[in-house]
């Protein structure tokens, strides 16, 4: 018996992204889930019309909440995540058998994200058992077994299965997504903190940077960097303080303050950060410091650019920061 695959969404007023993202469906799951948080535009009509199962909720401030309702009912083997703004490129026979072959409750998908300044690629957790696994996080939400700990957890293969995302085309749609994701992650930090000391503070850290993250989408850099600096000073040693380090790394160097970037990424280094990311951190900031003989020379191991969460960095970016160095060496 072939493997059963659905397709889940939440959207709300998303009449103008739904279709393509259907269309990229078709022929790949075998049922389409959509559930609405409160659409006003004729979403769930449409919805209805291109042949999805539709239920109807309300919206509470929680992406959680929203994913475990939309997958209520379910009865594939596997379920896909998708948004309205992403698509799905990929070899649907390829996907079958490997879901079919798969080992792991949980399945890291490849998403190709198109940025206002600069696309990356990262990964998630989207393809999953449903039973095995439910969403936690008021926002960048993540999977997690039924007690709460990491489930066991594979990569697809980029050619079975990627999604492609345009929901940071634009600096307006970046912004205004950051600011709604600022509100949720200090109600998440509220919520926290009034446990006292049974918080678990692991989720704590992961709120932290969720925090920092959005304020830097939402453009307010010094309430990130002060977020930041929180987290490092309460999570020392943790996955958390590398990744908000990195984060602290590029908004001191964004904004000109290249001794610190040089100090945080050697503290990057010690913790066991990617050597060459390291490498391309330093050589910004010696760039900028003038020492162009020293950029060009750590600049030469470098072949791609992934950051500590596992990002891949758009590769005109390490071009433009060669062709730079060369023109300023001479």
């Amino acid at each position: 018996m072939s493997v059963r695959l659905a397709a889940v969404l939440i959207v709300r007023d998303e009449k103008d992204t739904l279709p393509g993202c259907l269309a990229s469906l078709r022929g790949v799951v075998d049922a389409v889930h959509v559930h609405d948080t409160g659409s006003s535009d004729g979403t769930v009509t449409l919805a209805e019309e291109l042949g999805a199962i539709v239920t109807v909720g309300r919206w509470d401030d929680d992406f959680a909440a929203a994913r475990n309702a939309a997958a209520e009912g379910c009865t594939a083997d596997w379920i896909l995540t998708v948004d309205a703004d992403q698509r799905y490129v990929g070899d649907p026979a390829a996907l079958r058998a490997a879901l079919t072959a798969a080992d792991a409750d949980v399945l890291r998908v490849e998403i190709d994200n198109t940025h206002d300044e600069l696309p990356y690629t990262h990964a998630e957790g989207r393809l999953y058992r449903p039973g095995t696994v439910v969403w936690r996080g008021r926002v960048h939400e993540r999977l997690v077994t039924l007690d709460g700990a990491d489930p066991r957890t594979a990569s697809a293969l980029r050619s079975a299965v990627r999604l492609t995302h345009s929901g940071y085309a634009s600096a307006a749609l970046r912004v205004a997504k950051s600011a709604r994701n600022v509100d949720l992650a200090h109600r998440s930090l509220d919520e926290l903190l009034a446990a006292g000391p049974s918080v678990d503070r692991r989720v704590l850290a992961t709120t932290l940077l969720d925090l920092g993250r959005s304020l830097i989408g939402a453009g307010r850099q010094q309430d990130a960097i002060d977020t930041f600096e929180v987290l490092r000073e309460e999570f020392p040693g943790t996955p958390q303080w590398i990744e908000g380090t990195d984060f602290l790394a590029r908004l001191v160097l964004a904004a000109g303050m290249d001794e610190v970037c040089l100090v945080l990424v050697e503290q990057l280094r010690a913790a066991g950060a990617p050597p060459t990311y390291c490498d391309w951190l330093a050589a910004q900031a010696l760039a900028q410091l003038g020492d162009v003989p020293g950029a060009a020379l750590l600049l030469g191991g470098v072949t791609e650019v992934i950051d500590t969460a596992g990002r891949r960095h758009d590769p005109a970016a390490l071009r433009e920061l060669r062709d730079l160095v060369g023109q300023l060496g001479g």
